[in-house]
């Protein structure tokens, strides 16, 4: 008879992992805690330090949420007059498209053609 897995939520096997790496509990304990192979859980932290993957030891995100806004609400005058100046140049190339596809359409040929002429 097949065995069946069941697979365990990303999320929950990264609060295990960092659990498990904050060292106040051992595999075994968080095993039983989750219901889960104690080996499985070694197997996990394995990868987790191998892949160097960052996982977050804070269960409270909010103050990285703060630093997000702080970021946007920084931002110095001539960072916005760039952003402003890359969206109307961004309309302006998507206008311009519009225009030659509206124009091939009606059989003018605007595009350059690959291979010029000799």
């Amino acid at each position: 008879m097949r065995r069946t897995y069941q697979r365990t939520p990303k999320e929950k096997r990264d609060e295990i992992v960092s659990v498990f790496l904050s060292g106040d509990n051992s595999a075994e304990e968080l095993a039983e805690y989750y219901n889960v192979n104690p080996h499985t859980i070694r197997t996990w932290v394995k990868r987790y330090r191998y892949s160097k993957k960052v996982v977050s030891l804070q269960t409270d995100t909010k103050p990285l949420e703060d630093m997000a806004r702080k970021k946007k609400e920084e931002k110095s005058p001539e960072v916005l007059a760039l952003e402003a100046r890359i969206r109307e140049l961004e309309l302006q190339n998507l206008a311009l498209n519009t225009l030659i596809d509206v124009a091939e359409r009606n059989g003018i040929d605007i595009r350059k053609k690959s291979g010029a002429k000799q």
